[in-house]
């Protein structure tokens, strides 16, 4: 039996680890736990440990520490590292130094650790070995990538090296790009653009199969190479998902891809680069994040969203400005032709009218999809219509929703910053690095005006509400584990526990060893 170390100080995530899944199965058992890499590096010492499961963030001594520390002793477990949406800095360190795959707290599933430790035996051959040897490959695969970004933004003629056999052509976008890129710094090549190609590159068939370049820094451009023309689909979708995941789990930015037809041609690249591009304009009409495919079968492309735009300008420019009277106006002309033309023809009409909205959104930073809690797929929904004259119920809603949406769109984008900064400080309030500042980022907005907003919209100042949290979540777990009362407070995100002490005796009127006592 191979010999498992669990390393994190979450009680509770030590205690899901040792019961998500039968190890035994997998020809594994538990050797041991730690609250952090210190204690680890006794069990280690004690005996062969053939994986180690480690937390990023620790007190006394953290995940990059231990990693360290097992290099430099000459131990050679394979590592797992749990991560959250704010570690992918920490993450992508520990890749270098060597760890084999991650584990998302958020995501922690028995489905989820029996996949990756399945995946862990599979990829054990193809795991590149040696820094100097990574450091070679890395370059070369960034000067790859830079090579074909060149190419498809014209700036390089065709680079036949880059071709070997069958290709597809494959773009990435980021959702609600302007959202996300505030989180960076205005140094986006080094902030986001790296890490989301290193982290693609830490994918064993990304690495062998794909190169991989950046457009700008919300736009990727994928080469694929085709190993079976014949049976290509599945694993050039399972690729993209793969890598959309990815980029989720680790930098929590949503990634949606257009996926060109095969070729054998080099001089068809552009040909293709352009086919994944109206691909990836169509996502629109599948839902958030989704994968839009060039063999699938549609019931509208780009071009046929372009002719439906130029012929109802009028009702796309009175959805767009909230106009209800010229909207009133033109959408009776359109039902009438809907019904003269039949349910296929205007399931059609209506897909490129939903198409061509949501481009015109689009060119002014806005998100059409932002207007349902669930995600739509339209060829789904508008292709279950079996008469006209269900369609045009459905299109009288959808107009109005439109409409309201427009009407109050600033209002309610205020209300979801307000709602995603209170999500980020419960994800992140165990990090005592947590400031005022990091949320502003996060959401993007100017630290004084979110500072005033938030207390408007919570009733009391930020600190307030991240020490309400804090401390709510250390009582928890004073009720809930035997964890000693400085394990409490830096799990809580308090480094002092002298500090933790005050702030938990000024809140709840006791102090944290005297409310254990009163619980008891």
């Amino acid at each position: 039996m191979k010999r498992v170390l669990i390393v994190d100080d979450d009680t509770i995530v030590r205690i899901t680890l040792r019961s998500l899944i039968r190890w035994e199965d997998f020809g594994y058992q538990i050797a041991g736990d730690a609250i952090h890499g210190k204690q680890a590096l006794r069990y280690l010492e004690a005996g062969p440990i053939d994986l180690v499961i480690t937390d990023m963030k620790m007190p006394v001594m953290d995940g990059l520490g231990l990693i360290e520390e097992i290099h430099k002793q000459g131990w050679n477990p394979k590592i797992l590292v749990l991560s959250g949406y704010d570690d992918f800095k920490l993450v992508r360190e520990a890749f270098r130094m060597g760890a084999v795959d991650y584990l998302l707290k958020s995501d922690l599933t028995s489905g989820l650790l029996e996949k990756v430790l399945l995946k862990m035996e599979e990829a054990a051959g193809e795991k590149y070995s040696g820094e100097s040897g990574d450091k070679v490959r890395e370059e070369e695969a960034f000067y790859k990538g830079q090579v074909l970004a060149d190419m498809a933004m014209g700036r390089r003629p065709l680079e036949l090296s880059l071709f070997s056999g069958e290709y597809v052509v494959v773009q990435f976008e980021l959702e609600d790009t302007v959202q996300h890129v505030a989180r960076f710094s205005h140094n986006l090549a080094e902030e986001l653009v790296k890490p989301v190609l290193s982290f693609a590159r830490q994918i064993p068939r990304v690495a062998v199969r794909c190169v991989l370049g950046s457009i700008s820094p919300s736009r990727y451009l994928m080469l694929y190479k085709v190993d079976d023309g014949r049976v290509y689909q599945e694993g050039m979708v399972s690729t993209c998902r793969q890598l959309c995941r990815v980029w989720k789990n680790y930098m929590n930015l949503p990634v949606a891809a257009g996926i060109s037809e095969k070729d054998t041609q080099p001089e068809a690249f552009w040909e293709k680069m352009e086919e994944a591009g109206e691909q990836l304009r169509l996502r629109y009409l599948k839902g958030k994040g989704q994968l839009s495919c060039a063999w699938e079968k549609k019931r509208i492309g780009c071009r046929q969203v372009k002719e439906i735009e130029g012929r109802y300008q009028k009702l796309l420019q009175g959805l767009f400005f909230s106009d209800e009277m010229m909207v009133e106006e033109e959408k009776n002309s359109l039902f009438a032709e809907l019904h003269e033309k039949g349910i296929s023809e205007a399931v059609r009409i209506s897909l490129g009218l939903i198409g061509a909205l949501a481009w015109k959104l689009e060119e002014n930073q806005d998100d059409l999809r932002n207007l349902f809690s669930d995600e739509i797929d339209y060829y789904e929904k508008l292709g279950r219509f079996l008469e006209v004259r269900e369609l045009e119920l459905w299109l009288n809603n959808y107009f109005r929703w439109i409409l309201d949406y427009q009407k109050h769109k600033p209002d309610r984008y205020q209300e979801d910053l307000m709602i995603r900064a209170r999500r980020f400080i419960l994800d992140n309030y165990v990090n005592p690095e947590l400031t005022l500042g990091s949320v502003a980022d996060y959401v993007g907005l100017n630290e004084k005006y979110f500072s005033s907003k938030f207390t408007k919209e919570e009733g009391m100042t930020f600190s307030n509400f991240l020490t309400e949290v804090r401390i709510h979540k250390a009582k928890e777990l004073m009720d809930q584990t035997n964890l000693k009362i400085y394990e409490v407070s830096q799990s809580v995100g308090y480094n002092s526990v002298e500090h933790f002490t005050r702030v938990f005796k000024k809140i709840c009127k006791v102090s944290p060893g005297n409310y254990r006592k009163q619980e008891d």
